[in-house]
Order: structure tokens, then C-alpha cells, then sequence
């Protein structure tokens, strides 16, 4: 059976499926904060960059897929599977048209995920986090199916298989009576019963999967050389090593069926790209000595991916930001104290696709006038601050201006020694305040 009509088979005992939208709004307020070793430019597969999310308006962001009918609200889920609707807050539940049983007999070679919910994404208050990429947390009803332990050919000690195409993959599974995984399959398998952003764990550990190098090099390694690099459901080997193929069509805010998503891997940036949830888009026509693939048995989960990329990157000023102070004034309060009693000024910055944040500059107005700038975030309802800052006097207020794209800001303020500057940059979820620097 070719690709197309195995494809088309399958698809044809799929219903309609439901798409979730999800508003996402998040306030910035500068204090400080950490940023991640990771740059956009070396999370590839060695071939220069990766496929953007492309424009687009909406609100939505979630998983598509199941046996029913419905549609999606911001803020809500909707869940139709042919029983009636129920509502998941923050995101989209889906229960797949296809779920196996609770056990799986043994296969060899071959791990078992049983049926269970996936967190699929990161979620808003976690980092790093690719906002126009990934879901945010959004749950998914996966059913049981089978995955290979190891990269193919699924040998310890081998190196993986590359160079082939998305289609090429799929026929060498095919051979083995098996079938290329989903995107939402391998993070399920990733991810383990518990949702980890790692495979082995909460916190990034450069060593345990041996990530942070280049896909070139990690491509020649062979398997089992990292016996920790394990998930919850026995699955070893996802990052670390090469590129994996999906059987799934890149849906980020991209119409272009031709453009396929592959898992895993392997980059510099190893914090970022070893996460589960991380994804990469190629055509799927594309060899490479960094890109192979694993397989999966079993009845195939039809949840996918179907991100909405909505915003144009920017900073503006707000109207009035007393407005935003009894929202905000609780959160802002414990990170910069007595700043908190008076908002001076704020900003929505759109760092990002998908990305919203509101920049507050407050101002401690009893004595000498001091200032803090507070990056925030809305996440369930309520303000999360993500860094804070000091940005010197309140007369004249510090300002704020635009440097180069809408990642990178800087602040302009008065301190006893002086004016100064000071960058003010996203990465990836995390807002990073740069050191001072004086004219």
C-alpha cells in the first residue's frame, strides 16, 4: 500500500474533528530574570534555521482530532466525541477515534503506551517555551499504542538510519508490520506518565541524554551509550541523537501539507531542543544525514497538532496604567515592594507570535522617587510576574524604546551616577534584563 492510500484509509475512518482555541495574554513587568542558553538560529537539523509558524489572525492555539463535532471558544475547550460535550478550562480535550486497551501484550523492541491524557505543548508559565510553535499545555486524550525503544533500526549499539524521506520512513516500518508514529504519539511516549518537559526529568541535564551538541555529530552516535536518556514508559534514546520523522503535517498557522514534522534531535541549544514538546517542520521530501525515524504499532491516535499564530510582533503604550493596578498591584507588590503603589507607566509588548505581555513601570513616590520595571504574565486568570528590575529616579520617568526586532528592548532612566541604558530581551518565554550601560 502506498503512502497516499495508506493515508487516506486511515483518514477515512476519522470524523470531523474539533479545533480549541485558547487566548493567551500575559503581562511584562521588567525585574530581572534568568534567560536560557538558546538562540533561534542553532535549533536546526544542521540545514539553517527552521520552518516559521507564518501569519495569521484568530486566537486559537490547541489539538485537533476524535470522533465528533465541535468547536472551540477562547479560553475554552470543547470536547465532542459522538457522547456529548464537556469543557476542559485552558485548553482542548480530545478523545482519539482509535484507542487501544489498557494492556498491550509484549512486543519486542517495542515499548507500551497505554491510554492516558497528554499535556500537550509547555505550559504559559513554563520556559523555555516556543509560544508560536507549541500548544500550551493543552490536554489530549491519547489511546494505547506501541513504540520502538530505540531509533531504527531499533538495535542497541547501531547507528541510526538517515538520509531516507518521510515516505521512505514509513515503507521501512511498513516492512516490519509497523507504522510511523504521530507527532502527539512520541510526545506521549516522551513525556511518560507523568507530563515531564524532559524525558527523564523536571530540570534540564545536558549529560543524561548527552544533548547540547551539533545534529551532525550526534547523528554518528550509536545507541545505548546514555542508559538514563530513558522516559517514564521505557523509551530511550528520543534526544541525543538524530532527527525523527512523523507521520504528521506541520500545523502552524502552515496550510502546506508538504511540510512535515519531525521530533527529538539533537542542537547546541540542547535546553530547547531537548524538550518533548519541541518540534521541527521539513519537507517531507527532505533527506539528511541528521534526520531519521522510530516506529509505532498498533491503532493509530488521529489527535494532531493545529496551532492558530495570531499577533504581529510590537510595543505600544498604554492609555492609562492605573487601569491595570488592581490586577496587578498583588503580584507587583512582592516583586518590587513600595514601586508597586503607583503605576507610571505601561506597555503591551508582543515579543512574539501568540506572545502578549504588558510592560509596568512603577514608582515609589514617598522620598527619593525610585522606579522598577515588572514583566508579567496572565496564566489561569491571574498575574504572574516573570522578572523585575530596577531602572533608576522617577523624574523624569524612564522610558522605553524598540531595538532592532521586537525581542529587544531598552530601558532609559536617571540614577545618582547618572543616565544609563539597559536591554531589556525575550528568549523563548524568559524575559532577560542586560547590565547597565552609561554613556
Amino acid at each position: 500500500m502506498t503512502r497516499a492510500s495508506h493515508v487516506a484509509a486511515s483518514r477515512s475512518r476519522a470524523v470531523s474533528t474539533v479545533v480549541g482555541l485558547l487566548g493567551v495574554a500575559a503581562v511584562a513587568v521588567a525585574f530581572g530574570g534568568g534567560c536560557g542558553s538558546c538562540k533561534r538560529g542553532e535549533r536546526g537539523d544542521g540545514s539553517g534555521g527552521v520552518a516559521g509558524a507564518g501569519g495569521g489572525g484568530g486566537a486559537g492555539m490547541g489539538v485537533v482530532g476524535g470522533s465528533g463535532a465541535g468547536v472551540g471558544g477562547r479560553g475554552a475547550g470543547v470536547l465532542a466525541d459522538g457522547r456529548g460535550d464537556a469543557r476542559s478550562p485552558g485548553g482542548v480535550m480530545i478523545r482519539p477515534a482509535t484507542a487501544a486497551g489498557d494492556n498491550g501484550p509484549p512486543r519486542p523492541g517495542m515499548a507500551w503506551v497505554p491510554p492516558g491524557t497528554l499535556r500537550s505543548g509547555t505550559p504559559l508559565d513554563r520556559a523555555p517555551r516556543i509560544a508560536d510553535e507549541e500548544p500550551p499545555g493543552t490536554p489530549v486524550e491519547m489511546g494505547g499504542f506501541y513504540i520502538d525503544q530505540l531509533p531504527y533500526p531499533n538495535e542497541p549499539g547501531a547507528i541510526p538510519t538517515t538520509n531516507v524521506s518521510r515516505d521512505e520512513a514509513e515503507q521501512l516500518c511498513v516492512t516490519k508490520g509497523k507504522r510511523l508514529c504521530t507527532e502527539l504519539e512520541w510526545e506521549r511516549a516522551c513525556k511518560g506518565p507523568d507530563n515531564l518537559p524532559y524525558e527523564y526529568g523536571e530540570s534540564y541535564r545536558a549529560a543524561t541524554c548527552g544533548t547540547g551538541a551539533s545534529a551532525e555529530e550526534a547523528a554518528r552516535r550509536p545507541t545505548g551509550e546514555h542508559s538514563s536518556c530513558k522516559s517514564g514508559f521505557g523509551v530511550a534514546d528520543m534526544h541525543g541523537h538524530v532527527w525523527e520523522w512523523t507521520d504528521s503535517t506541520w500545523g502552524r498557522g502552515s496550510k502546506d501539507a508538504s511540510l512535515g514534522v519531525l521530533r527529538g534531535g539533537n542542537s547546541v541549544a540542547g535546553e530547547l531542543v531537548g524538550r518533548c514538546a519541541n518540534a521541527m517542520g521539513r519537507p517531507s521530501s527532505k533527506k539528511s544525514p541528521t534526520m531519521g525515524f522510530r516506529c509505532c504499532a498498533g491503532a493509530k491516535n488521529e489527535a494532531k497538532v493545529e496551532l492558530t499564530v495570531k499577533g504581529t510582533p510590537s510595543i505600544a503604550m498604554l492609555g492609562n496604567p492605573e487601569d491595570l493596578h488592581e490586577a496587578w498591584e498583588p503580584a507587583l507588590r512582592a516583586a518590587i515592594g513600595t514601586e508597586a503603589n503607583h503605576f507610571e507607566r505601561a506597555w503591551k509588548w508582543s515579543p512574539v507570535p501568540n506572545e502578549d505581555l504588558v510592560m509596568i513601570l512603577g514608582c515609589n513616590k514617598v522620598g527619593v522617587p525610585t522606579c522598577s520595571l515588572a514583566v508579567g504574565r496572565m496564566v489561569d486568570g491571574r498575574g504572574v510576574v516573570i522578572a523585575s528590575a530596577d531602572v533608576g529616579h522617577g523624574s523624569p520617568p524612564p522610558d522605553l524604546a524598540r531595538i532592532g526586532d521586537a525581542r529587544h528592548l531598552r530601558i532609559r532612566g536617571l540614577d545618582p551616577a547618572g543616565t544609563f541604558g539597559r536591554d531589556v530581551t525575550y528568549v523563548y518565554g524568559r524575559v532577560e534584563f542586560g547590565r547597565v550601560n552609561r554613556p
